[in-house]
Formats: C-alpha cells, structure tokens, sequence
C-alpha cells in the first residue's frame, strides 16, 4: 500500500467532495486569464514596429525577462515587469529580517506581524516597479528612429500612463497569484513564472530548428542538446529531493521505551537556497546590460556590451562567482545553527556524540558549510552547462539553468501540494467514518 502512489488509488468521489477539481479548474482559469494579460500592450507602443526592434534582443540580453514574462517583455504589454520586482522585493525583506532587528521582531510577531511583513514587501515592489518601469519607458523613447516610431507620442504622458499600466500589471499577478494559493491549489506565484518559462518552450524549439536550418547546428548537436537537457533534469530532481539526515535524541522518551522510535533527525537538502542565487546572479549582471541596451554609443554602454554581453567568458565567470556567493550568502541567512542549537536544548534534545549548546551548533554549522559547498557545485554545473552550449552553438534562453530548476521545483512542488491535499481529504474521511462507527456502538 506504501509503495502504489497517490493517483492509483485516487477514487473520484472523493475529489468531488474534496473539492479538488474545483481548485485546479480555478487555477487553469487563472493562469489562463495570466496568459492572455501577456497580450494587452502598453498604450502608445507602436506593436508593428515593436514586432522588428525586439526578437533580435530577446534571446540575448533581455532573454530571462523575457522568459519569466511569458514573452510579454517582448510585446511590451501590461504584464512584461511580471512578478519580478515581488520577488526581489520578498527576498531582499527576508535579508533585512534577519540582519535588522526591527524588522525581524514584526516578523515574528504573529499574524499582525506577517500582514505588516507583506504590506512592506508590496510597497517595496511598488518602488521597484515604478523604478524599472521608468527605465524601459525611457528607453524605449530613445530607440525612436526616422520613420520607425517605437513610441507614438514620446513625452511625460506616455511615461505615466506606462508606469501606471506597468505597476497596475504586477500588482494585478500578484493578486493573481495569492487567489491561486488561496482558492487554487497554492504556489501561485511560482505557478505564474512557470507558466510563463513553459509558454516559451516552442520559440526554443522553433529556434532549435531554424538554426539546424540554417546550417548553424547539425542533427547530431540538436540530439546532443536534447540528451544533455534531459540529463540535467535528472540531476536536478536527485539534488532537490536528497537532503542530510542529522539524528536528534530527546532522552525523555527512553523512559517509556528504547526502541529506534526515540531518534528523530533533522532534514537539510543539499542546496539551502533553492534558485534564489541564480535569480540574484541574473538580477545583478542583467539590470545594468539591459539599461547599456537602451543607451548606446555612451563609453559606459559600450564597455558593459563589449565585456558582460551573455556569450561572453567575462560574462559567465562573473555569473558563476555570483552564484557561489549569493549561495553561501543566502544559506547563511537562512540557516542560524545557533537558534536551532538553542531549540534543540530547550526541548531536552541533543545530537549523539555531540554536547549541547555551542558544541552542537558549530557541529551543525560544519555539515551546513559543507553542504552549501556541494549545493554551490551543484549550481555551477547546472548554469554552467546552458551558458557553454549557448557560447558555441547559440541555444535559446529557454536552456538556462534558472528556467530549469524553476521547472523541476515548481512541478515537485505542485504534485506535493495536491497529494497532501489528496491525503487531508482521506484522513477527515477517515474521522468522520470512525466517529459514525462510535456513535452506532454506543
């Protein structure tokens, strides 16, 4: 019975009074009504002439935007900032958190102090917005040539009106998305990314096979790109379900039995971080590429395009440093071993072999260490891989090791969220079948 999975013994009777088909129904006319936002363009863009000036940009510079966007970036509609400014946003609050300690009291200040917690992160994605939102605009402006208007009427109005549609376009998915994780089947936000990443798969695949031909891959390569795609994707899922086991004891217990029922452990998975340094390393090195975009012919633009272009080896070495960093940088904000020294004490629990207290926390920030140093390997090769193939054979954006591990998580994530949902509604079946039983014997 422990082995059969979820879904073979899933009986629909059941999914009707758990309600699960409604909330996927709910989250597919979401992510449906996401889709087609992609498609509302900004007032005054030009879309014949927008249609020519992007899709060479759009599978180097602003590739990830475009990606995360859905392709919206490239149409310059509505909904091309996405959810990117909520999520740098919610990052950088968590930073903040744990470093200020203001913050980090009205985080952990219940329910008032979560609410307070996610109006200071909207406020800061209004700033962000707002700031981003300005810099396309004006960019956008300065890429009006003669008799090729990218921006019908260029001027004050165009920007606030831009800026309006560009921060209502956001705040609209983030709503969006806290719908879907309330009557939705959850991870909202991350499904919206997903389905963008995912939307874009065939302008890789058409991509793929306009270069193969063109002559610039041959068969072979596109088979080799495939395999190694495939492959990642093994490597992806191992990683992100493997984690270290670290035993706990609570000696309390052994009162009542000594049995192996009186260990538990401590779950860590070897990358702490997730995809956050990726997001971090691209966020870093892509904001100040796509504004040199907008600004050529200046001594700064040109030096940034010249060195830090994304089919650079400037480029990929920065990108892999970042990486590494903002991983060992993020799990140390994440991870406190002292704290989870401290609960480990006050619960009576200890580490066999280890002693409690500072002993046990530097025993647990040793295993973290090395963990973030395998999880930092982990990450290199996954975003090392895409960049190589795209400096010698030019592959799409799609291929980027970010995409990628958004991919596996969100999906693992997902099927997580409805299997628990599955057993929730099994286990009050269960009750309200048991309770029956009780009230018919007595």
């Amino acid at each position: 019975m422990g082995s059969k999975s979820a879904f073979n013994s899933l009986d629909p009777a059941l999914l009707y009074k758990g309600d699960l088909l409604r909330r996927i129904f709910f989250t597919l006319i979401a992510l449906i009504c996401y889709r087609l936002g992609t498609y509302v363009p900004i007032p005054g863009i030009n879309l014949d002439i927008i249609n020519d000036v992007f899709p060479k940009e759009v599978t180097g510079v602003f590739g990830v935007f475009n990606l995360f966007s859905g392709g919206a970036l490239a149409r310059m509609t509505i909904l091309a900032l996405n959810v990117m400014p909520y999520i740098v946003a919610s990052i950088v609050m968590q930073l903040l958190s744990s470093a200020v300690k203001g913050i980090n009291e009205v985080k952990n200040d219940g329910e008032l102090g979560r609410r307070r917690m996610n109006s200071y992160i909207r406020y800061m994605t209004i700033v962000f917005c707002i700031f981003q939102s300005v810099t396309i605009l004006i960019g956008l402006e300065r890429m009006n040539r003669e008799g090729a208007l990218v921006v019908i009427e260029p001027g004050v109005m165009f920007r606030i009106v831009g800026v309006f549609s560009l921060l209502g376009g956001t705040m609209f998915l983030i709503w969006l998305g806290e719908q879907i994780s309330a009557s939705g089947i959850g991870n909202g936000i991350s499904l919206i990314i997903f389905t963008g990443i995912i939307s874009e798969l065939h302008n890789a695949f058409s991509s793929l096979l306009t270069l193969n031909k063109n002559g610039n891959i041959s068969v072979p390569i596109i088979l080799f790109i495939f395999g190694l795609f495939f492959l990642l994707l093994l490597l992806i899922i191992f990683v992100e379900s493997s984690y270290r086991k670290v035993t706990v004891q609570y000696p309390k217990r052994q009162f009542k039995r000594l049995h192996t029922d009186d260990f538990t452990y401590i779950p860590l998975k070897i990358n702490l971080s997730g995809v956050i340094p990726t997001i971090f390393a691209n966020a870093i090195l892509l904001t100040p590429i796509s504004i040199a975009n907008f600004y050529k012919g200046h001594v700064f633009s040109d030096f940034i395009l010249n060195y830090f272009m994304a089919n650079k080896v400037v480029y990929i070495v920065a990108y892999l440093t970042l990486i590494v960093f903002f991983n060992f940088f993020y799990t140390n904000f994440i991870f406190n071993s002292e704290e989870n020294a401290d609960f480990l004490k006050k619960n009576s629990g200890f580490i066999p072999g280890r002693r409690p207290g500072k002993h046990t926390s530097d025993y647990l920030q040793g295993i973290v260490f090395r963990l973030t140093f395998i999880g930092s390997a982990y990450l290199v090769v996954i975003c090392t891989v895409p960049e190589v193939m795209r400096y010698y054979y030019d592959v799409p954006f799609i291929f980027g090791g970010t995409s990628l591990l958004i991919i596996v998580n969100v999906i693992t994530d997902t099927i997580m969220q409805i299997q628990s949902y599955i057993f929730s509604s099994r286990y009050d079946n269960w009750v309200k079948k048991y309770k029956s039983k009780t009230k018919k014997l007595r």
